[in-house]
């Protein structure tokens, strides 16, 4: 699996730069592919870190997944309830998963996967994995989505893929937000350290993702044209 995904992202990485240094939105869909195939070991992975239970449910995310695909790109509803439909169905795959927002749900049993022996770096890994992996699988496919449909739908247009990807972060923002409020308001609750500080803190990690995910999806933008000066660099050179 490990070995599978090194490949994919390698051989994203390639398809990524010879479509912004030709110029050309022909290989779009290549790195679309290879990023599919990226996230897809990854859930492999997951599968293996949550327990055989998850098997039937990443099938289910598979088709979940590709019906929302077509949605987005056929922009056959707005782009706030396609961002909306998006923050559904990832949270929905986070309970489906026999997750919840409590520190004694965590399935600590993901920590010894694939170890006979506790290793710290590697049981923290899994059970992060294990806990948060859904949410980067599909906060990251909305974020692939996006900048794929951006080079065919227009800007002005209020359902292209890229507004999808504002509308969704501003739904985890909003997320955040309603989760402050109600620790700031129940902090005296007998239940505060048992239901509102755990709320928070999940969805203190959940727009911790979400806000890794803008800072990548800024830093290619910002990346991309002085890679294709540097190959054109390399051209005139050469």
């Amino acid at each position: 699996v490990f070995v599978g995904m090194a490949h994919s992202l390698y051989s994203l990485s390639r398809k990524w730069k010879i479509s912004h240094v030709s110029g050309s939105r022909s290989h779009g869909g290549s790195w679309v592919g290879y990023a599919q195939l990226s996230l897809f070991r990854a859930m492999l992975f997951l599968v293996i870190v949550t327990g055989p239970s998850a098997a039937s449910t990443a099938v289910l995310i598979v088709i979940q997944c590709s019906a929302l695909r077509w949605m987005t790109e056929s922009r056959v509803v707005d782009a706030p309830v396609m961002a909306a439909i998006w923050r559904l169905a990832i949270r929905h795959v986070f309970f489906a998963t026999n997750h919840h927002c409590s520190f004694n749900r965590l399935q600590f049993s993901a920590a010894f996967v694939a170890s006979e022996t506790f290793q710290f770096f590697l049981a923290g890994s899994s059970l992060f994995m294990n806990t948060f992996g859904w949410e980067i699988l599909g906060s990251t496919l909305v974020l692939i989505y996006s900048r794929a449909g951006r080079s065919t739908i227009s800007k002005n247009d209020g359902s292209s893929g890229r507004n999808v990807w504002v509308w969704f972060r501003y739904f985890q923002w909003t997320e955040m937000l309603a989760s402050c409020l109600s620790v700031r308001v129940m902090k005296r609750h007998l239940m505060v350290w048992a239901i509102f500080a755990p709320r928070f803190m999940f969805a203190a990690v959940f727009t911790v993702i979400g806000l890794t995910l803008w800072v990548l999806d800024v830093l290619l933008d910002f990346s991309a044209p002085f890679i294709t000066n540097i190959h054109k660099s390399k051209q005139q050179i050469s």
